[in-house]
């Protein structure tokens, strides 16, 4: 899998992120433009098919390592009803969770040790470079610290390292596994000082 988005140097506040969504004002715009982020449940499958359609081919081929043409349907029933201790993910939103901004999800076990989350992270292109990854993913990776979860793996395309030393700058890096396709980045959860 891969993370889609350019994680923000930026505090991100939520509120009681394991228990409550986070609300928050877009980057730069009036209070009146608000999105949540909030665990996924299977009411959103719908929407997720929006978002899909909406993000653009080269968007889904950096998430997916391919080009798609909807999400593949194992990991979308598994993000959907998966425990949360197996595949955990959230969801940005506007306007009554009828229009998704973008998901985040974390599988556990991955390729890269049965300790390890993967992390993928899709958010529409309109919204990318404003902060709704960012919020999905500390919501997200504060999910995985309440469960006991220690490291997450995420992979990139080659030539998008930019990604991998963003999360670095939050997440102290682990080690890294090259592959022909790409690049995994695993860190630990514990946040940098």
């Amino acid at each position: 899998m891969t993370v889609v988005m350019i994680l923000i140097s930026m505090t991100v506040v939520i509120e009681d992120a394991v228990s409550s969504p986070a609300v928050r004002p877009h980057s730069g715009q009036p209070a009146s433009t608000l999105w949540s982020v909030a665990p996924a449940h299977p009411g959103d499958r719908p929407a997720l098919a929006d978002l899909f359609t909406a993000c653009s081919p080269e968007t889904i081929r950096l998430r997916f390592f391919g080009r798609l043409r909807a999400w593949p349907r194992d990991y979308l029933d598994g993000a959907l009803a998966g425990p949360p201790e197996q595949h955990d993910s959230v969801v940005a939103y506007r306007s009554g969770r009828t229009h998704l901004l973008g998901m985040a999800s974390l599988a556990t076990p991955c390729d890269a040790g049965p300790d390890v989350g993967e992390l993928g992270v899709l958010v529409a292109d309109p919204w990318q470079r404003q902060g709704v990854g960012t919020a999905m993913l500390e919501l997200l990776l504060t999910r995985a610290r309440a469960r006991g979860l220690e490291r997450v793996a995420a992979s990139v395309m080659p030539g998008r390292p930019r990604l991998l030393a963003a999360l670095a700058q939050r997440l102290e890096a682990d080690g890294a596994l090259r592959a022909r396709d790409g690049l995994t980045g695993i860190y630990k959860l514990t946040r940098r000082p």
